[in-house]
């Protein structure tokens, strides 16, 4: 087992789809990543516990606001030999966003939606081709994601309406 020091634990070949993203134990190096970085007030936690991730918090929409986020500190995942992420995740019903950045400095990511089934673990399947390049969410021209350069990963909910979100992520599989 190698850790990585995002308090993941990546396993090489623990599955038939690849190397595994589980959330262990360890402090999570996660953070915020929420509309207050524009003057917004959404608030979101992050908590890493019992092998789960847990995405938490409320969206409101005052002072232009409307999304919360959390990002993972800076890492090398060279995802170079997977077409595909699987996410096991059990969510509320509501829709979030994957996102993979490759540079820390640039404020660009590459995103792609997926729903939830309210109450129930589901596995969803992103195609690394689908995630599309965007600059605070909006879609942007630019190269294609180069699957080796990805140095964090992302969650994002912001469904233009006030409310709170709750969404666990067991694990993340390449393919």
């Amino acid at each position: 087992m190698k850790s990585l020091a995002l308090g993941i634990a990546l396993f090489s070949g623990a599955a038939s789809s690849g190397a595994v993203l589980e959330f262990g134990a360890a402090e999570p190096s996660w953070y915020p990543r929420n509309d207050t970085v524009m003057g917004g007030v959404s608030s979101s936690r992050v908590r890493v516990g019992g092998g789960v991730l847990e995405f938490t918090g409320q969206v409101r929409l005052e002072n232009n606001g409307g999304f919360a986020g959390i990002r993972s500190n800076p890492g090398r995942f060279d995802l170079s030999r997977y077409s595909a992420l699987r996410l096991r995740v059990r969510g509320d019903g509501k829709r979030y966003v994957l996102q993979l950045g490759t540079s820390a400095q640039n404020g660009v990511t590459y995103r792609n939606e997926f729903a939830t089934v309210a109450g129930q673990w589901t596995e969803v399947r992103l195609a690394l081709d689908s995630l599309r390049l965007t600059r605070s969410g909006e879609q942007v021209a630019g190269p294609a994601l180069d699957p080796s350069r990805v140095i964090f990963f992302g969650l994002t909910v912001g469904n233009n309406r006030a409310e709170r979100f709750a969404l666990e992520v067991d694990w993340i599989r390449g393919e």
